[in-house]
């Protein structure tokens, strides 16, 4: 009798809620746009800057690409040169619009000089139609790697990878690591020769606890992906080593022409846009089942977006 009641209720409830409507008139006052910086300055390419502009929460304008501004760059607050619009360098992003797919082209602002270690940056754009803003970002130094280790022995579906490093006492240190390789594999089906080749992101696994935890443990790693970003909270100043396991697939070590990890030193700027950006990430839509909205972090004053940078080296697990 008690589940025939409960239905019912939530039957009632359900037509009541289907059958009132309100109607709120909400006056929303128009945001200002403002011009949108993004890049990333790294030591081993030369500057390229995005810049748009930004549209309102309601608006359903499209941003487009600001191909007409001036773009200043300053190493350590010394005029360092004036990037210029490359208009036959396209960027093209693409998103999703009222049931159909579209794209932005965008041409990035470039300069050939490169970032180097242990410099600040600030980048102003200035245009008529918009407040000037700029930004400010650090690059960090170099991090020494030794004790590197490759174990294709204990497990023949698995590369273990091990590597140390002493993290700097005197800042908060951020850090990355990407994994990149090349493999084929070549065997024989009904008398023709087959060839599979990949190259690009390969998946990692790790119990490190300066790792964010994926959740719930899969075979026993709390960490599997392809990049991880971490800080030195729990390392501050010590000899840091850093265990992975690297999930071959169909692809054994002697498969692989190279295997690659890109091991990167963030500022701090960097750090929180690429955090920020994961927990936005994570929360999901914003609607009934979503979670609370988290903003991305900006570095861009009197604008959005986001320079980051950093000093990335490349570790040759297989040269």
């Amino acid at each position: 009798m008690k589940k025939y009641f409960i239905l019912i209720f939530i039957g009632i409830l359900y037509y009541s809620c289907e059958n009132m409507e309100t109607v709120v008139d909400l006056n929303i006052p128009e945001s200002t746009p403002v011009l949108v910086l993004n890049g990333i300055l790294d030591t081993d390419t030369t500057v390229q800057i995005l810049i748009s502009h930004s549209v309102g929460a309601f608006s359903n304008e499209i941003p487009n690409s600001i191909d007409n501004a001036e773009v200043i760059l300053y190493e350590d607050d010394i005029f360092l040169d004036t990037l210029k619009t490359n208009l036959n360098n396209t960027k093209n992003f693409y998103f999703y619009n009222s049931g159909n797919y579209d794209s932005i082209p965008m041409h990035y602002y470039e300069s050939n000089i490169k970032p180097i270690k242990n410099k600040n940056y600030r980048i102003q754009a200035n245009h008529s139609e918009y407040p000037s803003v700029s930004v400010n970002t650090y690059i960090p130094n170099d991090i020494e790697i030794f004790n590197i280790d490759v174990d294709t022995l204990t497990n023949e579906d698995q590369i273990g990878f091990s590597f140390s490093f002493i993290d700097d006492s005197n800042a908060n240190n951020y850090y990355r690591l990407k994994l990149f390789s090349a493999c084929s594999k070549e065997w024989e089906e009904y008398g023709e020769i087959e060839i599979y080749y990949y190259a690009g992101y390969m998946e990692f696994m790790s119990n490190d606890p300066s790792f964010p935890n994926n959740g719930i443990p899969w075979d026993g790693y709390t960490y599997w992906g392809d990049q991880v970003v971490f800080s030195d909270a729990l390392f501050n100043g010590e000899e840091k080593n850093i265990r992975l396991d690297i999930e071959t697939g169909y692809f054994r070590y002697e498969d692989c022409d190279t295997v690659n990890l890109q091991f990167s030193v963030f500022s701090s700027d960097t750090y929180s846009y690429y955090n920020s950006l994961e927990n936005h990430m994570d929360e999901g839509p914003a609607n009934i089942f979503g979670g609370e909205v988290i903003p991305v972090y900006s570095n861009v004053q009197n604008g959005l977006g986001a320079v980051i940078s950093t000093n990335a080296q490349m570790i040759q697990i297989k040269p």
